[in-house]
Protein backbone atom coordinates (compact mmCIF):
# COMPACT_ATOMS: atom_id res chain seq x y z
CA UNK A 1 0.00 0.00 0.00
CA UNK A 2 1.57 3.23 -0.96
CA UNK A 3 2.30 5.79 1.86
CA UNK A 4 0.87 9.36 2.30
CA UNK A 5 4.37 10.89 2.52
CA UNK A 6 8.07 8.80 2.59
CA UNK A 7 11.12 10.26 3.49
CA UNK A 8 14.73 9.65 2.04
CA UNK A 9 17.01 11.67 4.03
CA UNK A 10 20.22 11.75 5.74
CA UNK A 11 19.62 10.18 8.85
CA UNK A 12 16.47 9.98 11.04
CA UNK A 13 17.07 9.19 14.70
CA UNK A 14 14.61 6.59 16.44
CA UNK A 15 15.36 7.42 20.13
CA UNK A 16 14.31 4.02 20.53
CA UNK A 17 15.75 1.56 23.29
CA UNK A 18 18.36 -0.06 20.50
CA UNK A 19 19.43 3.83 19.19
CA UNK A 20 18.81 3.06 16.03
CA UNK A 21 19.20 5.47 13.00
CA UNK A 22 17.41 5.23 9.77
CA UNK A 23 17.44 6.98 6.20
CA UNK A 24 14.19 6.17 4.77
CA UNK A 25 10.76 6.73 6.73
CA UNK A 26 7.28 6.42 5.69
CA UNK A 27 4.19 7.80 7.01
CA UNK A 28 0.56 6.77 6.46
CA UNK A 29 -2.58 8.22 8.25
CA UNK A 30 -0.84 10.16 10.81
CA UNK A 31 1.80 7.42 12.16
CA UNK A 32 4.74 5.96 10.98
CA UNK A 33 4.37 2.59 9.00
CA UNK A 34 7.99 1.95 8.11
CA UNK A 35 11.46 2.94 8.97
CA UNK A 36 14.67 1.79 6.90
CA UNK A 37 18.39 1.98 7.34
CA UNK A 38 19.32 3.07 3.51
CA UNK A 39 17.71 5.90 1.53
CA UNK A 40 15.93 3.55 -1.21
CA UNK A 41 14.53 0.64 1.02
CA UNK A 42 11.32 2.11 1.18
CA UNK A 43 10.54 3.03 -2.04
CA UNK A 44 7.77 -0.04 -2.63
CA UNK A 45 5.90 2.66 -0.45
CA UNK A 46 5.70 5.28 -3.23
CA UNK A 47 2.66 5.70 -5.57
CA UNK A 48 1.11 8.32 -7.74
CA UNK A 49 -0.26 10.17 -4.55
CA UNK A 50 2.67 10.05 -2.23
CA UNK A 51 4.88 13.22 -0.99
CA UNK A 52 8.62 12.32 -1.31
CA UNK A 53 10.89 14.08 0.90
CA UNK A 54 14.41 13.35 -0.63
CA UNK A 55 16.79 15.91 0.66
CA UNK A 56 20.07 13.95 2.00
CA UNK A 57 20.79 17.37 4.20
CA UNK A 58 18.06 16.81 6.03
CA UNK A 59 18.17 14.94 9.45
CA UNK A 60 14.87 13.84 10.92
CA UNK A 61 14.03 13.37 14.99
CA UNK A 62 10.92 12.85 16.86
CA UNK A 63 9.00 15.86 17.53
CA UNK A 64 9.90 17.54 21.42
CA UNK A 65 7.80 16.32 23.87
CA UNK A 66 7.44 19.17 26.74
CA UNK A 67 6.48 17.65 29.72
CA UNK A 68 5.86 20.76 31.82
CA UNK A 69 4.75 23.42 30.41
CA UNK A 70 1.51 25.97 30.85
CA UNK A 71 0.24 26.43 27.79
CA UNK A 72 -3.16 28.40 28.54
CA UNK A 73 -0.60 30.84 30.24
CA UNK A 74 1.75 31.33 27.64
CA UNK A 75 -0.81 31.79 25.32
CA UNK A 76 -2.46 34.44 27.60
CA UNK A 77 1.44 36.03 27.94
CA UNK A 78 0.81 37.16 24.57
CA UNK A 79 -1.52 39.78 26.23
CA UNK A 80 0.77 40.45 28.78
CA UNK A 81 3.87 43.06 28.73
CA UNK A 82 6.97 41.17 27.94
CA UNK A 83 10.01 42.92 30.20
CA UNK A 84 12.62 40.56 29.61
CA UNK A 85 14.74 42.95 27.58
CA UNK A 86 14.31 46.28 29.86
CA UNK A 87 17.42 46.91 31.63
CA UNK A 88 16.28 50.68 33.44
CA UNK A 89 13.89 51.50 34.73
CA UNK A 90 13.01 53.86 32.27
CA UNK A 91 12.64 50.79 29.88
CA UNK A 92 10.42 49.30 32.23
CA UNK A 93 8.02 52.84 32.57
CA UNK A 94 8.02 52.81 29.02
CA UNK A 95 7.36 49.30 28.31
CA UNK A 96 4.29 49.26 30.66
CA UNK A 97 2.82 52.32 29.21
CA UNK A 98 3.14 51.23 25.68
CA UNK A 99 1.27 48.84 26.73
CA UNK A 100 -1.08 49.80 29.29
CA UNK A 101 -4.43 48.63 27.77
CA UNK A 102 -3.83 45.03 27.95
CA UNK A 103 -2.83 45.16 32.07
CA UNK A 104 -4.83 42.43 34.43
CA UNK A 105 -4.81 41.14 38.01
CA UNK A 106 -4.71 37.62 38.46
CA UNK A 107 -6.22 36.16 41.66
CA UNK A 108 -5.61 32.81 43.21
CA UNK A 109 -8.47 31.29 44.97
CA UNK A 110 -7.84 29.38 48.09
CA UNK A 111 -9.39 26.06 49.01
CA UNK A 112 -9.68 23.63 52.04
CA UNK A 113 -8.86 19.90 51.82
CA UNK A 114 -12.93 19.11 51.63
CA UNK A 115 -13.28 21.71 49.23
CA UNK A 116 -10.02 20.33 47.66
CA UNK A 117 -11.66 16.71 47.45
CA UNK A 118 -15.24 17.99 46.03
CA UNK A 119 -13.63 19.88 43.65
CA UNK A 120 -11.68 16.28 42.62
CA UNK A 121 -14.91 14.30 42.71
CA UNK A 122 -16.24 16.84 40.31
CA UNK A 123 -13.94 16.15 37.45
CA UNK A 124 -14.58 14.25 34.66
CA UNK A 125 -13.55 10.19 35.27
CA UNK A 126 -9.61 10.65 33.71
CA UNK A 127 -10.30 8.11 30.56
CA UNK A 128 -13.39 9.84 29.24
CA UNK A 129 -11.46 13.02 28.08
CA UNK A 130 -8.62 11.83 25.57
CA UNK A 131 -7.93 11.95 22.09
CA UNK A 132 -5.05 11.77 20.05
CA UNK A 133 -3.95 14.81 20.10
CA UNK A 134 -5.51 16.26 23.31
CA UNK A 135 -6.31 14.26 26.85
CA UNK A 136 -6.16 14.81 30.38
CA UNK A 137 -2.73 13.40 32.07
CA UNK A 138 -3.77 14.10 35.86
CA UNK A 139 -3.93 16.52 38.91
CA UNK A 140 -1.45 19.48 38.84
CA UNK A 141 -0.35 20.14 42.57
CA UNK A 142 1.83 22.16 44.49
CA UNK A 143 3.96 21.84 47.92
CA UNK A 144 6.11 24.69 47.98
CA UNK A 145 7.00 27.86 46.19
CA UNK A 146 9.97 29.18 43.33
CA UNK A 147 13.11 30.27 44.41
CA UNK A 148 12.37 32.48 47.16
CA UNK A 149 9.86 30.21 48.90
CA UNK A 150 10.89 26.88 48.55
CA UNK A 151 10.93 24.46 51.22
CA UNK A 152 14.37 23.77 52.55
CA UNK A 153 16.08 21.40 54.91
CA UNK A 154 18.12 24.04 56.28
CA UNK A 155 18.05 27.57 56.53
CA UNK A 156 18.12 30.41 53.21
CA UNK A 157 21.83 31.30 52.80
CA UNK A 158 20.61 35.45 52.52
CA UNK A 159 18.27 34.58 55.64
CA UNK A 160 19.24 32.58 58.83
CA UNK A 161 15.92 32.28 60.06
CA UNK A 162 13.89 31.25 56.79
CA UNK A 163 13.90 27.76 55.41
CA UNK A 164 10.57 28.82 53.36
CA UNK A 165 7.49 27.22 53.39
CA UNK A 166 5.17 24.16 52.73
CA UNK A 167 1.57 24.40 51.40
CA UNK A 168 0.43 21.64 52.70
CA UNK A 169 0.61 19.88 56.16
CA UNK A 170 1.26 16.14 55.42
CA UNK A 171 -1.45 14.79 56.29
CA UNK A 172 -3.92 16.88 54.48
CA UNK A 173 -1.78 16.15 51.20
CA UNK A 174 -1.68 12.50 51.68
CA UNK A 175 -5.61 12.52 52.33
CA UNK A 176 -5.89 14.19 48.94
CA UNK A 177 -3.41 12.00 47.06
CA UNK A 178 -5.00 9.25 48.04
CA UNK A 179 -8.42 10.65 47.36
CA UNK A 180 -7.65 11.24 43.85
CA UNK A 181 -5.56 8.30 43.29
CA UNK A 182 -8.28 5.94 44.05
CA UNK A 183 -10.68 7.70 41.30
CA UNK A 184 -7.87 6.51 38.89
CA UNK A 185 -6.01 9.75 38.68
CA UNK A 186 -2.13 10.67 38.34
CA UNK A 187 -0.65 13.59 40.29
CA UNK A 188 2.10 15.46 39.59
CA UNK A 189 2.92 17.60 42.28
CA UNK A 190 5.43 20.56 42.27
CA UNK A 191 8.29 20.56 44.41
CA UNK A 192 11.65 22.15 44.74
CA UNK A 193 12.88 22.44 48.11
CA UNK A 194 14.80 19.29 49.38
CA UNK A 195 12.26 19.06 51.96
CA UNK A 196 9.15 19.71 50.30
CA UNK A 197 11.02 17.08 48.19
CA UNK A 198 11.18 14.88 50.80
CA UNK A 199 7.61 15.53 52.00
CA UNK A 200 5.95 14.29 48.70
CA UNK A 201 7.69 11.46 48.76
CA UNK A 202 6.82 10.32 52.03
CA UNK A 203 3.00 10.65 51.19
CA UNK A 204 3.50 8.94 47.35
CA UNK A 205 5.30 6.33 49.76
CA UNK A 206 2.45 5.56 51.77
CA UNK A 207 0.02 6.28 49.22
CA UNK A 208 1.70 3.50 47.11
CA UNK A 209 1.60 1.26 49.29
CA UNK A 210 -1.82 0.80 49.86
CA UNK A 211 -2.24 0.64 46.32
CA UNK A 212 -0.14 -2.04 45.55
CA UNK A 213 0.85 -2.19 41.28
CA UNK A 214 0.25 1.27 40.47
CA UNK A 215 1.87 1.89 37.34
CA UNK A 216 5.07 3.63 37.55
CA UNK A 217 4.83 7.64 36.38
CA UNK A 218 1.18 7.31 38.39
CA UNK A 219 2.84 9.80 40.82
CA UNK A 220 5.51 12.72 39.85
CA UNK A 221 7.16 14.96 41.21
CA UNK A 222 7.73 18.48 39.13
CA UNK A 223 11.55 20.02 39.21
CA UNK A 224 12.80 18.25 41.96
CA UNK A 225 15.69 20.83 42.67
CA UNK A 226 16.98 19.36 45.09
CA UNK A 227 17.18 15.67 46.03
CA UNK A 228 20.02 14.50 47.31
CA UNK A 229 21.11 10.34 46.80
CA UNK A 230 18.90 9.12 49.06
CA UNK A 231 16.21 10.90 48.40
CA UNK A 232 16.64 9.66 44.40
CA UNK A 233 17.02 6.24 45.49
CA UNK A 234 13.54 6.68 46.91
CA UNK A 235 12.37 8.18 43.86
CA UNK A 236 13.41 5.78 41.99
CA UNK A 237 12.53 2.01 43.95
CA UNK A 238 8.89 3.94 43.91
CA UNK A 239 8.56 4.11 39.85
CA UNK A 240 7.95 8.09 40.79
CA UNK A 241 8.35 10.11 37.45
CA UNK A 242 10.52 13.18 37.76
CA UNK A 243 10.45 15.71 35.73
CA UNK A 244 13.27 18.56 35.26
CA UNK A 245 13.00 21.92 33.26
CA UNK A 246 16.89 23.42 32.57
CA UNK A 247 15.18 26.99 31.45
CA UNK A 248 14.50 27.51 35.26
CA UNK A 249 18.01 27.03 36.11
CA UNK A 250 19.48 29.08 33.12
CA UNK A 251 16.38 31.83 33.78
CA UNK A 252 17.01 31.64 37.85
CA UNK A 253 20.35 30.83 38.56
CA UNK A 254 21.37 34.36 40.01
CA UNK A 255 18.43 34.64 42.49
CA UNK A 256 19.42 30.83 43.24
CA UNK A 257 23.09 31.91 44.27
CA UNK A 258 21.75 34.76 45.85
CA UNK A 259 18.62 33.23 48.44
CA UNK A 260 20.24 29.00 48.43
CA UNK A 261 24.03 29.54 48.45
CA UNK A 262 26.74 28.53 45.58
CA UNK A 263 26.63 24.93 46.77
CA UNK A 264 22.29 24.18 46.80
CA UNK A 265 22.50 26.13 43.15
CA UNK A 266 25.32 24.02 42.12
CA UNK A 267 23.01 20.79 42.94
CA UNK A 268 19.68 22.19 41.35
CA UNK A 269 18.45 19.17 39.32
CA UNK A 270 21.13 16.79 39.24
CA UNK A 271 19.58 15.27 35.93
CA UNK A 272 23.16 13.10 35.64
CA UNK A 273 22.56 11.32 38.43
CA UNK A 274 18.89 10.78 38.05
CA UNK A 275 19.50 9.53 34.30
CA UNK A 276 22.25 7.41 35.62
CA UNK A 277 20.36 5.48 38.60
CA UNK A 278 17.56 4.56 36.17
CA UNK A 279 14.47 7.80 37.10
CA UNK A 280 11.73 7.85 35.39
CA UNK A 281 13.03 11.23 34.13
CA UNK A 282 11.70 13.70 31.36
CA UNK A 283 12.58 16.99 30.16
CA UNK A 284 9.97 20.22 29.69
CA UNK A 285 10.43 23.93 29.88
CA UNK A 286 7.99 25.24 32.36
CA UNK A 287 6.76 28.15 30.19
CA UNK A 288 5.88 30.96 30.50
CA UNK A 289 7.65 30.75 33.59
CA UNK A 290 11.04 30.30 31.61
CA UNK A 291 11.19 30.19 28.10
CA UNK A 292 9.79 27.79 25.67
CA UNK A 293 12.69 27.06 23.21
CA UNK A 294 14.02 23.42 23.09
CA UNK A 295 17.15 23.94 21.58
CA UNK A 296 17.84 26.34 24.34
CA UNK A 297 17.32 23.70 26.94
CA UNK A 298 18.86 20.78 25.00
CA UNK A 299 22.37 22.92 25.42
CA UNK A 300 21.58 23.83 29.15
CA UNK A 301 21.27 20.08 29.81
CA UNK A 302 24.90 19.61 27.82
CA UNK A 303 26.17 22.22 29.31
CA UNK A 304 24.43 23.78 32.81
CA UNK A 305 25.09 27.38 31.75
CA UNK A 306 23.02 29.95 32.53
CA UNK A 307 22.06 33.45 32.58
CA UNK A 308 23.91 35.01 34.93
CA UNK A 309 26.18 32.70 36.88
CA UNK A 310 27.73 30.80 34.37
CA UNK A 311 28.07 27.00 34.57
CA UNK A 312 26.03 25.28 37.48
CA UNK A 313 26.81 21.63 38.65
CA UNK A 314 28.70 20.48 35.70
CA UNK A 315 28.73 17.26 37.28
CA UNK A 316 25.13 17.05 36.18
CA UNK A 317 26.08 17.62 32.07
CA UNK A 318 24.39 14.97 30.22
CA UNK A 319 25.21 14.29 26.51
CA UNK A 320 23.47 15.61 22.85
CA UNK A 321 22.06 12.25 22.44
CA UNK A 322 20.64 12.05 26.58
CA UNK A 323 19.68 15.51 26.30
CA UNK A 324 17.84 14.79 23.13
CA UNK A 325 16.09 11.64 24.44
CA UNK A 326 15.05 13.40 27.40
CA UNK A 327 13.37 15.89 25.10
CA UNK A 328 11.81 12.60 23.08
CA UNK A 329 11.36 9.66 24.35
CA UNK A 330 11.84 9.78 27.71
CA UNK A 331 8.58 12.42 27.87
CA UNK A 332 6.92 9.26 25.70
CA UNK A 333 7.94 7.16 28.28
CA UNK A 334 6.75 9.35 31.23
CA UNK A 335 3.18 10.05 29.79
CA UNK A 336 3.04 6.45 29.21
CA UNK A 337 2.60 6.65 24.93
CA UNK A 338 6.20 5.25 24.74
CA UNK A 339 5.11 3.21 21.87
CA UNK A 340 3.38 6.32 20.18
CA UNK A 341 4.98 9.55 21.98
CA UNK A 342 8.86 10.64 21.30
CA UNK A 343 10.29 8.13 18.92
CA UNK A 344 10.77 7.61 15.11
CA UNK A 345 9.37 3.86 14.95
CA UNK A 346 6.79 2.23 13.01
CA UNK A 347 2.74 2.22 14.91
CA UNK A 348 4.20 5.82 16.38
CA UNK A 349 2.73 9.04 15.60
CA UNK A 350 4.06 10.94 12.78
CA UNK A 351 4.85 14.03 14.74
CA UNK A 352 8.85 14.52 12.97
CA UNK A 353 10.99 17.48 13.29
CA UNK A 354 13.74 18.23 11.14
CA UNK A 355 17.27 20.36 10.71
CA UNK A 356 19.63 20.90 8.56
CA UNK A 357 22.73 18.98 10.01
CA UNK A 358 22.99 16.72 12.78
CA UNK A 359 22.78 17.86 15.84
CA UNK A 360 24.54 15.15 16.97
CA UNK A 361 27.29 16.57 15.64
CA UNK A 362 26.87 20.15 15.91
CA UNK A 363 29.22 22.38 18.70
CA UNK A 364 27.34 22.66 21.53
CA UNK A 365 27.70 26.06 21.26
CA UNK A 366 25.40 26.12 18.01
CA UNK A 367 22.91 24.31 19.53
CA UNK A 368 20.25 27.10 20.70
CA UNK A 369 20.72 29.10 17.25
CA UNK A 370 19.47 25.86 15.52
CA UNK A 371 16.09 26.04 13.30
CA UNK A 372 14.01 23.78 12.49
CA UNK A 373 13.73 23.43 8.33
CA UNK A 374 10.89 21.53 8.58
CA UNK A 375 8.03 20.19 11.38
CA UNK A 376 5.52 17.57 11.12
CA UNK A 377 2.46 16.95 13.47
CA UNK A 378 0.33 13.77 12.50
CA UNK A 379 1.91 13.41 8.94
CA UNK A 380 0.71 16.89 7.84
CA UNK A 381 3.51 19.74 7.86
CA UNK A 382 2.87 22.41 9.92
CA UNK A 383 6.22 24.42 10.01
CA UNK A 384 7.97 24.34 5.68
CA UNK A 385 9.96 27.21 5.26
CA UNK A 386 12.00 25.60 1.81
CA UNK A 387 8.41 24.26 1.01
CA UNK A 388 9.41 20.64 0.96
CA UNK A 389 5.86 19.11 1.09
CA UNK A 390 5.12 21.70 -2.33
Amino acid sequence: MPADVVFRVGRAYGMTADRAVYQAVAVTDGRITAAERSRDDLDSFIGPGTTVIDDPELVLYPAFADTHNHQLLAARDLDYVSLEQARTIGELVQALRDAAARLMFWVMPQATVADTLAYVDSLPAPSTVSSDELGIWGLKMGMDGGVEGGFLCQPYANNPSFRGHAFWEPDDFEQVVEHAVGRGWRIGCHAVGDCAVRRVLDAYERVAARHPGLPPGTLVIEHAFLADAQTRARAVRLGVGITVQHPLLYSLGGNLVRYWGEDRASQVMPVRAWVDEGALIAAGSDCNVSFFDPMLSIWGLVTRGTRTVGVQGPESRVDTYTAIWLYTAAGGRLLREDGSVGILAPGAFADIVGFRGDLMDAPVDDLPSRQPALTVVGGRAVHDPDGLFG
